[in-house]
């Protein structure tokens, strides 16, 4: 802690109490005075002035060993025990200002006198409830984290599949022998670190285990495609409990079905030119550090992905971890909150190196001339990507055109702009029939949604002049229309 001296201390009185200043004329006024240290320990670090006014003018105090006592046992009163720098500058008038500085603790929360405080721009309060189990938790994750506690589940919850088909994939990225397929359930987990004796870690559940709303309700994914550039109406949305391999299945597939693209498609035919507005490789490592990083010690947190007109947002719950920032991780520095959950994902082949997350993120996006990615990180409590859509979208070249097909190929561009994997989906079905209802339609989608979804889809592809239909009420059957027709 920087030691002040006088010109020091005026330097500061001259900026005002502040989120991490403040100010009390006496020690009249110590028990407020170690609230707002509490508060400082628990967030930013700060200073607090005894001998100064409110309004800032320097009055000093008297100082005896009895005062110097009396501050000491104040000390004793924060727990954990915290260092407090003190020291006595002495005025012109023999009155000394006494400076009592508190850097942010690393074992949050803090207690002054059995009672936790936050500071709050220049304000001193109690801490909320939930923000103090927060801390606690962050706090027991220091020393122990969450995935490895043991979990109360047998192997009953370990999805055979999912763990067979990670041992195939460590095995093609040289990070497993061959003869790990050989090996019976309860021994892979073993030589993972994933089953201490006969008793699951909770990493285990999280990476392997199936059944979750329960138990473990926070191995949850949001989905959401909303419409407009904000949440006031969903166009889709979907709610899905299950390990990390398949939140990242179903994540992936949710956007592919959602993200915009720049396209040209041959009418009658299949052949078609694609670019995602956002590179996948950026989507995919962002939801993979999302699942990796995040704070499973929450049951009600979760991993959310929303789509928006200009934009994809993907955020999960747990933000930096103490002493991070967020300059270092943009400059490849990684400390893992989860080193199972990773590691894990990194015998997968999933992650290649560690720390190459967020470096990857931006990179692959301003590779292909996309805005840099914003990062909103909200102190421990979440983490947000937000992966921009280009002003315009990317030009795109047929690879092999005849000429003949030129100008239907730039009339279909002029019309098409920007279409969803489920809308070229649902043309490319529609351009090998006479027509379909709606209910046939879903049939013949790999992954249908509602039939509210399907309808919204036809509609805009009606109103972009791809499609029509005939019919009233439950009798509509839908249909492409042919470059003739138009």
């Amino acid at each position: 802690m920087t030691k002040i001296n006088l010109n020091d201390l005026k330097i500061l009185i001259s900026q005002g109490e502040s989120h991490t200043l403040e100010f009390k004329k006496s020690t009249a006024k110590l028990h407020p005075a170690f609230k707002t240290l509490c508060a400082f320990l628990n967030g930013d670090g700060g200073i607090v002035l005894i001998g100064i006014t409110d309004q800032g003018e320097i009055v000093g105090q008297d100082v005896s060993d009895s005062t110097q006592q009396v501050v000491a046992a104040e000390i004793s009163k924060l727990e954990p025990p915290a260092p407090i720098a003190i020291s006595y500058l002495i005025l012109d008038n023999n009155k000394q200002v006494i400076v009592l500085q508190a850097q942010r603790g690393p074992h949050a929360p803090y207690v002054y006198d059995g009672r936790p405080y936050q500071r709050d721009l220049s304000t001193t309060r109690m801490m909320s409830q939930q923000r103090y189990d927060q801390l606690v938790s962050k706090r027991a994750q220091l020393n122990y984290s969450w995935e490895r506690f043991s979990s109360t589940l047998s192997l009953d919850y370990i999805d055979r599949e999912c763990l067979i088909s990670f041992v195939e994939s460590a095995v093609k990225a040289k990070r497993l022998t061959s003869l790990s397929l050989q090996d019976s359930i309860p021994l892979l987990l073993k030589k993972l670190g994933l089953l201490k004796g006969t008793t699951l870690l909770n990493a285990a559940i999280v990476l392997f285990g199936k059944d979750f709303s329960f138990d473990y309700p926070q191995c949850q994914l949001k989905l959401a495609r909303f419409k407009g550039k904000d949440r006031h109406e969903f166009i889709d949305s979907d709610l899905i409990f299950g390990n990390a391999f398949t939140l990242l299945e179903k994540g992936m597939l949710f956007i592919e079905n959602h993200l915009p693209v720049a396209a040209k498609i041959i009418p009658g035919k299949l052949k078609r030119v694609e670019t995602p507005l956002i590179p996948y490789e950026a989507i995919r490592e962002a939801l993979i550090n999302s699942i990796s990083h995040r704070d499973y010690s929450r049951h009600g947190g979760s991993i959310g992905i929303g789509i928006y007109d200009d934009r994809l947002e993907i955020s999960n719950t747990g933000g930096l971890q103490h002493g991070i920032s967020l300059e270092m991780i943009k400059s490849g520095y990684s400390e893992l909150r989860n080193p199972f959950i990773a590691k894990i994902f990194y015998m997968a082949g999933y992650i290649e190196m560690w720390g190459r997350g967020v470096p990857e993120i931006i990179s692959s996006c301003l590779r292909v001339g996309d805005p840099e990615p914003e990062f909103i990180i909200n102190d421990d409590i979440s983490f947000l990507v937000k992966l921009k859509f280009p002003a315009e979208l990317r030009s795109v070249v047929s690879l092999s055109t005849a000429k003949q097909e030129q100008a239907e190929i730039a009339w279909v561009d002029s019309k098409l702009k920007i279409l969803t994997k489920r809308q070229r989906e649902i043309l490319n079905i529609l351009m090998s029939v006479t027509e379909l209802s709606v209910k046939q339609l879903a049939t013949r989608l790999f992954n249908p949604p509602t039939d509210r979804t399907i309808r919204s889809e036809l509609m805009y592809l009606k109103k972009l002049g791809l499609v029509s239909y005939r019919g009233k009420a439950r009798n509509i059957a839908w249909f492409f229309i042919n470059s003739e027709d138009r």
